[in-house]
């Protein structure tokens, strides 16, 4: 995991001067503290910056931006390519490559670009934010951005009025260049507050983009730039398994070797490494299978609360720890100190992602740190790809029962509350049933929250063809949604909403919602988390097992439950979910806290410009300050959006 930055601008002036390139760079100093370096090439077309958390080959040899011997290919990465080993003796089988050092990933994506061209990017097994700069045709020299398949690894773009093009893992490092100006993009601002981030390729900084999932860019020797999807992990009823191709207990036996293959791969480290315990089943069998492929005990890391015993999981956490023996560490948070802390989130954020689990991802992280620990794995991906969440049969029930009927013009029994209402809404005109599984602000909510759209309306300009998808340039939250559910129509077996749901979580929630969250918090502390359930040969498993298979009577996450069963005892299997959070609503009754949001409220932009309406929002936050309503997740959401504003937008001296 490093950080990484860049400038492309193969026409004209030169690009910035290093000066600028490495204020970029070391404005994501906590991405690499273990080194930092430049490169510029001789014609002045592209720089290179780039900060090092060295995990894979410590040596020098396997620092970046690393070049070809002829010095016409330079690269620069973020993250682990776990099959390295294997693609190096594919390519000293080939022969004709230059090696400088002795088991460097970064030298393997060098040398696989030049052997297979942008194709290499197919033969890699990991998780990666890559960069390369090709000047092999002196006068026709192309800039190459590629996010890994799940999107693990964050990625932005933007294009100066003077036609350079800039690059970095994340905003803070463009905003560093004096000419990417700090606004608002308002379209983008739109989308959040429905969907709790910025949709890709949008952010909540105007003609800044990141690259969605599986998505790469070439700018070419005009500085022309166009945008392509290489992998999509999109549901279709003729690649899915029936019973009769593969029988439960086959499905089982192979998952249990999926699972095997992904954590053996993301054990690959010449750092110490360890495991984010929870106590919920994808944490423990992640310590269970690490637990087979290791000679030392697994260190593993829990959080909880001082003074909010519900939220905490303590409890289960030390009885997988104690049944494999693994060396347990534990933090516990005080209020005072995430309340203190909140400021500091907003900036490590760089763009709101209104999830309060970040807060104790942060300290969890500062444990793992602490301990001399830089590589964890985590969890992220299971619930997705198996149907483990709750709602997942919330949504069933309600796609049988009411949306169904709905589409189809038939009446139905007693609508059960506002939810019902805002299903049957849906289905007449048109729209999907599931929009995400953190949807914030949305049916009769939203409308009163922002009855008038003008001053959202904006126009999108994106520099990168195939990059916007139409739907995300609307005021319209389910228009981004049908850009990606609309090409599967006709394609999917019933019950089509519980294949909509895993594909919908994958394009948008996991990559710039959940792993977004961890990749900021983590690296808060320069810790790399890896991710073994989304190993995209985990998600294509998945995709193709029978729907029964993983949601089956209520059960979420059935197989993988029956796989984890020899590993992890049956009440910690079978308990009732309960979730990795914080006491967001407790909070807001904190005097200082609750004080706090009111005084930002009022002087905010946002609700000053008539963004949302003053009235009908100040109500809610007075009544979840004084502890009248329960909207926790609604008001931190807007809060997050005002905090960041004011520490980004309207102060950004502060955020610098």
């Amino acid at each position: 995991m490093c950080g990484l930055v860049g400038a492309y601008k193969p026409t004209g002036a030169p690009v910035s001067d290093d000066r600028i390139v490495a204020a970029m760079r070391d404005r994501m100093a906590h991405r690499g503290p273990d080194g930092a370096d430049l490169w510029r090439e001789g014609r002045g077309r592209c720089a290179f910056g780039h900060r090092r958390l060295s995990i894979i080959d410590l040596s020098t040899a396997a620092s970046q931006p690393m070049l070809n011997p002829a010095g016409t290919v330079a690269l620069v990465f973020n993250g682990e390519i776990y099959n390295h080993a294997d693609i190096r003796r594919e390519l000293q089988a080939i022969g004709g490559h230059h090696w400088t050092t002795d088991h460097s990933d970064t030298e393997v994506i060098l040398n696989a670009y030049q052997q297979w061209g942008l194709d290499f990017v197919h033969k890699l097994n990991g998780d990666f934010a890559i960069a390369l700069y090709d000047a092999r045709e002196a006068d026709r020299p192309a800039l190459h951005l590629i996010r890994d398949r799940a999107g693990v690894k964050p990625l932005y773009v933007t294009r100066s009025r003077r036609g350079e093009w800039m690059f970095a893992s994340e905003i803070r490092g463009l905003l560093a260049h004096p000419d990417v100006p700090r606004e608002m993009d308002r379209v983008a601002f739109w989308h959040y507050l429905t969907f709790i981030v910025a949709p890709a390729p949008l952010t909540l900084f105007r003609g800044v983009f990141k690259l969605p999932a599986g998505t790469m860019v070439t700018i070419d020797h005009q500085g022309q730039a166009k945008a392509r999807r290489y992998w999509d992990c999109a549901p279709r009823a003729a690649d899915t398994w029936s019973e009769k191709d593969l029988s439960y207990d086959e499905a089982c036996d192979a998952l249990l070797g999926e699972m095997k293959r992904s954590i053996a791969r993301r054990m690959v480290s010449d750092v110490p490494f360890g495991v984010l315990l929870s106590g919920g089943v994808d944490s423990s069998l992640n310590v269970a299978l690490m637990s087979e492929l290791m000679d030392r005990p697994v260190t593993t890391f829990t959080v909880g609360y001082e003074t909010h015993e519900e939220f905490n999981e303590f409890h289960f956490a030390r009885k997988l720890a104690e049944r494999y023996g693994t060396d347990h560490h534990e933090t516990r948070i005080e209020s005072s100190e995430a309340l203190k802390f909140l400021p500091t989130l907003v900036e490590l954020q760089d763009e709101p992602i209104a999830d309060n689990v970040c807060i104790p991802l942060y300290f969890l992280s500062r444990l793992v740190r602490q301990s001399g620990t830089t590589v964890v794995q985590v969890g992220e991906g299971a619930d997705e790809n198996f149907l483990g969440y709750w709602w997942c049969q919330h949504y069933l029930d309600k796609y049988n029962k009411v949306y169904q009927p709905a589409r189809r013009g038939r009446r139905f029994g007693l609508f059960d509350g506002q939810e019902d209402r805002d299903i049957t809404r849906r289905a007449r005109s048109g729209q999907e049933l599931f929009w995400g599984g953190a949807v914030c602000w949305w049916g009769g909510l939203r409308d009163q929250l922002t009855p008038d759209s003008g001053p959202f309306q904006d126009e999108v300009h994106c520099p990168i063809e195939g990059l916007m998808p139409p739907g995300v340039r609307l005021l319209d939250s389910h228009a981004v949604i049908n850009e990606y559910l609309g090409p599967l129509a006709g394609s999917l077996s019933e019950p089509e909403i519980l294949q909509k749901i895993t594909y919908m979580e994958l394009k948008q929630r996991i990559p710039e919602h959940l792993l977004m969250r961890v990749d900021k918090m983590t690296m808060a502390h320069s810790v790399e988390a890896r991710v073994p359930f989304l190993d995209h040969e985990v998600i294509e498993f998945a995709r193709r097992l029978p729907i029964a298979y993983k949601l089956s009577e209520g059960v979420g996450k059935k197989i993988l439950k029956r796989v984890a069963e020899p590993y992890v005892d049956h009440d910690l299997l079978y308990r009732r979910k309960q979730g990795f959070g914080a006491p967001m609503d407790k909070w807001f009754m904190e005097p200082g806290f609750g004080k706090a949001c009111l005084d930002a409220f009022e002087r905010s932009p946002i609700v000053t410009e008539g963004f949302i309406d003053a009235a009908y929002a100040r109500d809610l936050l007075r009544g979840q300050v004084e502890g009248r309503v329960n909207w926790g997740f609604h008001m931190w959401t807007l809060m997050n959006a005002v905090f960041w504003h004011e520490r980004w937008i309207d102060r950004p001296a502060a955020a610098a």
